[in-house]
């Protein structure tokens, strides 16, 4: 597949090399072969690399130059501009009368195409504005979305896309963008372009299709993007190699296999058949509801074996137990759609927070309620209060939107959008989310799992199987506060309970003492459901001394994890995975945003350090060190002081036992929504001279600083 250049032509062959893109000259200076004739106040083309407008401006009104001048290969003042970033000398010679669309060099390509090739997107879009054609091509039949695909920029691709450039127009041998991003090993633009429309089923002058250049690269990433919207497993080139053929030759049948498998596929490419006659299971609406049911027959079975048994029977059988229940859990996610793959994107742990919760109220109402109401009616009135708020504040997290920021309702609009930016100077990932194509409000981000960017996100909850973010945040506070307290006091109801019961007549244990023996053996089955719901303690009371110190400084998890100015430590980084949601330049890892070309590096983890994530002790570790070392860490540009802030949460005038309105909360003691808020409101603006006088910290828009 050959290389682009700007000056001349490099080719490689199916084997995976490729060139490095070059370009006409030296970006800061002349080129090697032109001699130092003329003074640098009279080199035109010298003047335009410097991006001197004045000394740019005399040498034009000299008339010894136009704006327009064209050295014998064609190259103009404007291609030098434009290739070294200089925005305001492309602006000046633009007005001055410079040919935009003036072809130059080896290549015989545009200002617009040089800029692109760096990946100068401002000065790229100031050309289009100013009548650039995005559809001219070079010698090479390359357009400027071509080799935008070259390097791999998701927002220079992004504001190309919304010019009406044909995404499925191939190069002089058939390649297409998508090809391209494929071999080059970029998921990120796989997937934009996918998203957009482009054809998998295209083939090359040589039979390859995307898919096939994918395996050349061996990126993972995108082979599995390609496979998820219908990439043909067997398709031939035109010497007849199917893509089993081509993984093998590039030693990349590692990531061709995993990716048959994460997509549902056998080793062979054809479809996983499920071995069971329950075709209905697999569809999505389903198989969720089955994920959610199977713990509650799941703990009630177990708790069954360990009250019923010995010890040494009972717990070997309930490991089992356990342990098979997940294995048929992963054998089926085998056969999942691909975004199900995995436990933890399944309403799978919602549902052992579910069961847990009904067959805790099930025992209370059969069993407790009847046994301690006339003795201790006062206690089981509040364990009744808090099992109800506990159950309602849970349903509401899980049903409720948690804060989507409004999307675009068409492509014109999401050009609108891109084009606001630009002349903000904001186009950037704090400021687009190229996922959803919208602006990003004040503090919001993008969550991965649910796929949408979320207004104040918090963290994504795989316990309520929902993000936490503006809308829900309250609710979710208050859901795990009366799970708390309702656990406490569950513990005291049932150590009433077990005083009101005779000691039986047979005490022996294999293990405890016989004085708790005895207290156990009265009402076995209880006791065990309450030392599982103990067990829910450890993360809830953790979760509850983050949540609450972070309403103290007014942050959520994912800013006090990732701190206010994107620098990440490497704690940060370790919770990222768990907690975000993915960003524009990033693909299959979930980790923060960045300009790696969707390169991703997963490192594998284990038992200990999945449930360490799942139970929010890295979580807890975190925060407790950002508690610390306040002097080390970015200022908070969102805290007035612990009282105001706690006020601003807790008093926040939206209904507390239903929905809220979206994005809709308090900062500073103002109304303010999240969902539509780019800016810092201006009553806080206002504060920022009293402020640095006083010597407090004042409010900014974190998303909308400029690099």
């Amino acid at each position: 597949m050959a290389s682009p250049v700007l000056s001349g032509v490099s080719t490689a062959s199916v084997t995976g090399t490729i060139a490095v893109p070059a370009t006409n000259g030296e970006a800061t200076g002349p080129r090697q072969d032109e001699p130092d004739k003329l003074p640098l106040l009279e080199d035109v083309m010298q003047l335009a690399r410097l991006g001197d407008i004045e000394a740019m401006k005399k040498l034009l009104d000299s008339g010894k130059f136009k704006a327009d001048y064209k050295d014998p290969e064609g190259i103009t003042p404007l291609h030098w501009a434009a290739i070294n970033n200089h925005y305001a000398m492309c602006k000046f010679l633009i007005e001055s009368g410079a040919d935009v669309n003036a072809k130059g060099g080896d290549a015989v390509a545009t200002p617009a195409m040089w800029a692109a090739q760096r990946c100068h997107y401002y000065v790229v879009n100031l050309l289009l504005q100013n009548g650039a054609d995005p559809l001219s091509t070079d010698a090479q039949g390359y357009n400027i979305l071509h080799l935008a695909t070259f390097d791999g920029n998701i927002f220079l691709l992004t504001l190309l896309l919304h010019q009406n450039i044909p995404i499925d127009t191939p190069d002089l041998q058939g390649h297409t963008c998508l090809m391209w991003a494929a071999y080059k090993g970029f998921p990120a633009c796989v997937d934009l372009f996918l998203r957009w429309g482009a054809s998998v089923a295209l083939k090359d002058e040589n039979g390859f299709m995307a898919l096939h250049w994918a395996l050349v690269k061996g990126s993972q990433g995108c082979i599995l993007k390609l496979l998820e919207y219908g990439a043909d497993r067997f398709a031939e080139t035109a010497d007849g190699k199917t893509p089993s053929m081509i993984a093998t030759e590039m030693k990349s049948t590692r990531a061709w296999q995993r990716s048959l498998n994460e997509c549902g596929y056998q080793p062979s490419g054809h479809s996983k058949q499920f071995p069971l006659p329950m075709p209905g299971l697999l569809q999505r609406p389903v198989l969720s509801k089955v994920l959610f049911f199977q713990p509650f027959f799941v703990i009630f079975l177990v708790i069954w074996i360990l009250s019923n048994f010995s010890i040494f029977f009972s717990i070997p059988i309930s490991i089992a137990l356990v342990f098979g229940a997940q294995k048929a859990t992963t054998f089926v996610l085998g056969y999942a759609p691909s975004d199900m793959k995995h436990i933890h994107k399944t309403p799978y742990l919602s549902g052992v927070f579910a069961a847990t919760l009904f067959w805790v109220g099930i025992r209370w109402l059969t069993v407790l309620l009847p046994d301690t109401l006339s003795s201790h009616i006062f206690i089981n009135l509040i364990f009744g209060v808090l099992y109800g708020l506990c159950s309602w504040f849970y349903i509401l997290c899980m049903i409720e939107d948690p804060g989507y920021v409004p999307r675009a309702g068409s492509r014109s609009q999401e050009k609108a959008i891109i084009q606001e930016l630009m002349s903000l100077w904001k186009f950037d990932d704090r400021n687009f989310c190229d996922k959803c194509m919208i602006r990003k409000t004040l503090r919001s981000k993008h969550c991965s799992k649910c796929k949408r960017c979320v207004a104040k996100l918090d963290h994504h909850c795989p316990w309520i199987h929902n993000c936490v973010g503006a809308n829900n945040l309250r609710h979710f506070v208050l859901y795990i506060t009366a799970l708390e307290i309702g656990i406490l006091v569950f513990i005291r109801l049932v150590l009433y309970h077990l005083e009101t019961l005779p000691t039986p007549e047979i005490t022996t244990c294999n293990i405890l003492s016989e004085q708790i023996c005895q207290v156990v053996l009265r009402d076995p089955f209880t006791v065990v459901l309450t030392l599982w719901a103990t067990l829910q303690l450890t993360w809830v009371t953790m979760l509850i001394i983050v949540q609450s110190l972070q309403i103290a400084r007014a942050v959520t998890t994912w800013e006090s994890m990732r701190g206010h100015d994107d620098h990440h430590g490497p704690i940060a980084n370790t919770f990222t995975a768990a907690v975000t949601a993915g960003a524009p330049s990033l693909d299959a890892a979930q980790l923060p945003n960045g300009h790696e070309h969707g390169h991703s590096h997963k490192h594998k983890q284990g038992c200990f350090d999945s449930w360490k994530k799942l139970l929010g002790v890295d979580t807890f570790l975190a925060t407790a060190q950002s508690a610390t070392d306040g002097g080390r860490r970015p200022s908070n540009p969102y805290t007035r002081g612990v009282l105001i802030n706690c006020k601003d949460f807790w008093c926040d005038p939206q209904p507390i036992f239903k929905q809220r309105e979206n994005g809709s909360a308090m900062l500073d003691g103002e109304v303010v929504n999240y969902a539509r808020m780019y800016e810092t409101p201006p009553r806080m603006r206002g504060r920022r001279i009293a402020d640095e006088e006083t010597g407090l910290g004042v409010y900014r828009s974190v998303e909308s600083e400029e690099v």
